[in-house]
């Protein structure tokens, strides 16, 4: 199911949110959906986001980070345009070429990755995707799997050893 809805960018304490409409948080709430990926738009600009479901004092939201924001060029009160729909692929967010090919080569690596909590898998695709370029993409999924492979299951905690 595709939801699409006008509205515009909230705060959660530190970081800004967008604003689910309450007829559709009572439908992704009945579907039992957690997790989606949405387009939003404000003007020109436009932005794929991987989000969980939040709900905090009675509002339901996505995290919408400062850095999201700068990149539409908006801030709290400022209108969005979002369509959205469950996120069904296998890991909830975009996997890296890089990381694809790492955890491909090595079959230890992938075990231990596979046998991470859905959350910590996300965090460790993030960290990876967040790398500005390729090159440094492929050192932190090395560094990422070879942590793993020694026990550290911690992505915050992951030593440097690259």
């Amino acid at each position: 199911m595709v939801f699409e809805f006008d509205t515009s960018v909230g705060s959660s304490g530190f970081t800004g949110a967008v604003l689910i409409p309450k007829d559709i948080a009572g439908q992704l709430a009945l579907d039992k959906i957690k997790r989606v990926v949405a387009q939003i738009s404000s003007g020109k600009n436009n932005l794929n986001l991987y989000a969980g479901i939040t709900k905090r004092h009675g509002s339901v939201y996505l995290m919408f980070s400062k850095a999201n924001q700068k990149k539409l060029d908006v801030s709290t009160g400022d209108s969005l345009n979002v369509i959205m729909q469950e996120d069904t692929s296998k890991y909830q967010t975009p996997m890296t070429e890089e990381l694809e090919a790492v955890l491909l080569s090595d079959y230890e690596a992938y075990e231990f990755f596979e046998n991470l909590l859905p959350g910590k898998q996300r965090n460790i695709i993030f960290m990876i995707y967040n790398q500005k370029d390729s090159q440094k993409r492929v050192d932190t999924a090395l560094n990422a799997m070879e942590n793993l492979k020694m026990g550290n299951h911690n992505p915050m905690k992951f030593d440097k050893l690259l």
